[in-house]
């Protein structure tokens, strides 16, 4: 979203809602700390009580004791601000004397006629202030004056962006470490993110991280909002995760495909698929010594769906292929859903149709079943099933081998070429898998798990993501 650049002072009271990832986050967590509902709604007196919060919050915690639960918030402050009067080393522990420091960051510009204006580097309008790192995150410091506009000691920012810069942190997702927001084309989304996280970020300025319960991972709690806000026009969400302090600054750009919404939705409707997904969720969940999770199945795959577009390894199929290296003790069932999932995500995420692939899937489990023990050539398979140059081989003693037998194997020219050598050729040799799997299973071979007591892979018509601090399901995975 772009704004127009005025120079008029009185746009010094004005919050705007700028296109800079850092700037909007805070723009959004000023509009919910203010009870409005969007920036334009937003009064001169909402900006003067949102600035004396969080004055009052940087001092209480700048003076916390390093036992209280207030000093984790400090933390998060010298994560984002290393350099600025509240949170340095020798900082005071006077909380008068910080009250008048923090405050002088968000006092209104002096309406004097002498001193220069110049337009904010984020909205336009017009400031007399210059800020650099010591008060804006992922800023230069004053020092590197290649960077910044000629004759500048810093980064011209007016009142409303000062205050949606430290506002920042309310809205977004925070690690004692590291800050991440988010940006999406959907309003409704970045609000979704934006609300979820200002609840968290209150519990920990009143009890700590210590007391906080597990929580869901930014990638979760973002498609969480787009399952629910972006599902009549699917759009792509980019997350924002960074630190700040002097030692090893960095900054982590991860976003999702459009292709993405449109992946969830048609999740949602196929219940195979669905539950192949569950199944993979359940796997892919960690635990503990104790039994106790460490990582919840739904935050692994949130991240994976976060990948660049440009990533040359998806990590959804990587996970899937992971899980059919021995599907001995897996339930035919389980593979059937898994061969259902893949497909749908191949269609979805990279336009491929598994249904090309029926002509080579039948060609092959003919050849398997051929056998009264059809588990020596499909081990057989299964070793070559990765590698293009073993796979055309076996292909063709395949092929031959029915000739010979009678039979009237299927015509697989039209497939091979992008089976074997073409720029989607792991793709589609991972779909060939689990159709072929499942082909057999459907056949009643015996490649799978006899006992079928996998917990039942079916899941509720709840979302596929939840935003909550627990997965409410975490005991059942």
């Amino acid at each position: 979203m772009t704004v127009t650049v005025t120079h008029d002072t009185a746009s010094n009271n004005r919050l705007a809602l700028t296109a800079h990832p850092l700037q909007r986050a805070g723009a959004r967590s000023i509009v919910f700390l203010a009870g409005r509902t969007d920036v334009e709604s937003v009064t001169r007196e909402d900006l003067d009580r949102i600035a004396t919060k969080i004055v009052t919050d940087v001092v209480e915690a700048a003076v916390a004791d390093q036992t209280h639960a207030a000093y984790d918030w400090w933390k998060i402050l010298f994560a984002l601000y290393p350099n600025a009067r509240p949170t340095h080393a020798k900082r005071s522990r006077d909380r008068g004397e910080l009250t008048v420091d923090v405050a002088r960051y968000f006092a209104v510009d002096p309406a004097d006629p002498h001193t220069p204006t110049r337009p904010c580097a984020f909205c336009g309008g017009a400031t007399t202030n210059l800020w650099a790192k010591s008060t804006l995150p992922m800023f230069d410091t004053t020092k590197a004056v290649n960077t910044l506009p000629p004759r500048l000691a810093g980064w011209p920012v007016c009142r409303p962006c000062r205050l949606a810069m430290w506002a920042m942190p309310y809205g977004a997702s925070l690690t004692l470490g590291s800050a991440t927001v988010l940006t999406c084309e959907n309003p409704q989304v970045e609000q979704a993110f934006t609300e979820t996280n200002l609840e968290r970020s209150a519990r920990i300025r009143h009890t700590g991280f210590a007391s906080l319960p597990a929580t869901a991972t930014p990638e979760r709690v973002a498609l969480y909002a787009l399952e629910q806000h972006a599902v009549a026009r699917p759009v792509a969400a980019t997350l924002w995760s960074f630190k700040n302090d002097n030692q090893e600054p960095w900054l982590r750009v991860s976003e999702t495909r459009i292709a993405v919404v449109t992946f969830l939705r048609a999740l949602r409707r196929d219940h195979e698929a669905r539950a192949g997904w569950t199944m993979l969720r359940r796997r892919l969940t960690r635990r503990g010594p104790e039994g106790k999770i460490s990582q919840h199945g739904r935050d692994i795959l949130a991240r994976a769906l976060f990948e660049s577009v440009n990533s040359r390894t998806d990590r959804v199929l990587v996970y899937l292929a992971e899980q059919a290296v021995d599907l001995s003790k897996t339930p035919g069932g389980t593979i059937c859903a898994w061969r259902a999932l893949h497909a749908l995500y191949l269609k979805e995420m990279h336009d491929m149709d598994g249904a090309d692939l029926r002509p080579v899937t039948i060609l092959l489990a003919d050849w398997i079943t051929q056998e009264t023990n059809p588990r020596g050539r499909f081990n057989e398979y299964c070793r070559a099933a990765g590698r293009s140059y073993t796979l055309q081989r076996l292909l063709m003693e395949a092929t031959a081998r029915l000739l010979l037998d009678g039979g009237r194997p299927q015509d697989i020219t039209g497939i091979t070429q992008g089976l074997l050598h073409g720029p989607q050729s792991y793709q589609w040799r991972g779909q060939l898998f689990f159709e072929v799997a499942a082909e057999l299973v459907q056949r009643k071979a015996a490649i799978g798990a006899r006992n079928e007591a996998e917990p039942d892979p079916v899941d509720d018509d709840g979302p596929l993501f939840v935003s909550d601090a627990a997965d409410p399901d975490h005991e059942g995975e």
